[in-house]
């Protein structure tokens, strides 16, 4: 009786071998997670319609310092339409909205396409993946904040007669700059990115950040601005509102002289008062619809600019602990 035949295997070369380059290890893991996460920022790589979003934005960014910049070179330097204190207050929403819409593309599409895993059976460790992605976004935060400001500094020193002494005396301002820049990056870096890292969907965790960031700031100042007396600390409550409190206390102009009087109170003395009788009566119901119509949140709440560092403190540890519980569940 024959012996049934046996199938026989085949061998093929197709072209295999080792890897004998440098192997860059986790150090080099953790540099490509970040530099790909600044390249995904800006749509670098990618299509026309990725690159737009934050083009517009930054475009929308530097607008108002290249007006200042011109006005200041024609008028001589007589005119100046924002301080870097104002100017910061004045673009917060923008990185608010550069962080609703571009924070996704760092987190939300590694869940969703369960690369996690394969990432933290490597050499990336769990808190190497936060660190780069923080890191990249608070990167990217922190160009666009400066780049205005570059261009406000250029335009004084170029519109002044004497270039270099201009140059001598911004020096004091630049660290201002750089320590604001630095706040806003980190703050606004770490909040969104653990909203996102919760928030799986793109299209959620957009509305997440633009509700936290926005929404939450235009809800508190009404609140606050009606009766400061009462709800001041609600300011603590906003991370849009911490941030411009930790940069207009860098450039030390947080602290207020004037009474936080509640706009009730100052309905209660104009009642009080009656119809100007006198030019002294007429003066006092200027100054009291004055500090009605141009107080800022900030003037308003009337904290000090330590109670902001130690939230913007605490919205930063919060969110590590968020990140850390959210990322230690995931199995490799």
């Amino acid at each position: 009786m024959a012996e049934p035949e046996v199938p026989a295997g085949a061998i093929y070369d197709i072209g295999y071998q080792h890897y004998d380059g440098k192997r860059l290890g986790r150090a080099g893991a953790v540099r490509a997670l970040y530099i790909d996460g600044i390249r995904s920022l800006f749509g670098i790589g990618r299509g026309t319609r990725a690159k737009l979003p934050p083009l517009a934005l930054v475009g929308m960014m530097i607008v108002p310092a290249l007006v200042q910049s011109a006005v200041t070179g024609l008028a001589g330097g007589m005119i100046q339409l924002f301080t870097h204190a104002l100017y910061f207050r004045s673009t917060l929403w923008l990185f608010g909205l550069f962080c609703a819409f571009q924070t996704p593309e760092l987190v939300t599409g590694d869940a969703q396409h369960r690369v996690l895993a394969l990432y933290f059976s490597r050499a990336v460790r769990r808190y190497d993946y936060v660190l780069a992605r923080v890191g990249a976004l608070a990167t990217a935060l922190f160009g666009v904040a400066l780049l205005p400001h570059l261009i406000l500094l250029m335009g004084t020193w170029f519109s002044a007669e004497h270039v270099l002494t201009a140059m001598k005396d911004s020096l004091p301002t630049i660290p201002r700059i750089l320590g604001g820049a630095l706040a806003i990056a980190v703050l606004l870096a770490t909040v969104s990115i653990t909203i996102s890292a919760v928030i799986k969907r793109r299209p959620f965790a957009t509305a997440a950040i633009l509700a936290f960031f926005l929404l939450a700031s235009g809800v508190v100042t009404p609140l606050i601005m009606q009766r400061p007396d009462k709800m001041r600390y609600l300011a603590l409550t906003s991370p849009m509102i911490v941030g411009d409190g930790v940069t207009t206390w860098i450039f030390d102009t947080t602290s207020v002289k004037e009474k936080a009087d509640s706009i009730a109170a100052l309905d209660a003395e104009a009642a009080k008062a009656g119809p100007p009788k006198t030019r002294a009566d007429t003066i006092a119901q200027r100054r009291r619809q004055f500090r009605r119509q141009q107080r800022t949140v900030l003037q308003a709440a009337n904290l000090p600019g330590i109670a902001y560092l130690g939230t913007m403190a605490a919205f930063i540890m919060l969110a590590g602990v968020v990140l850390t519980l959210r990322y230690r569940s995931i199995e490799t």
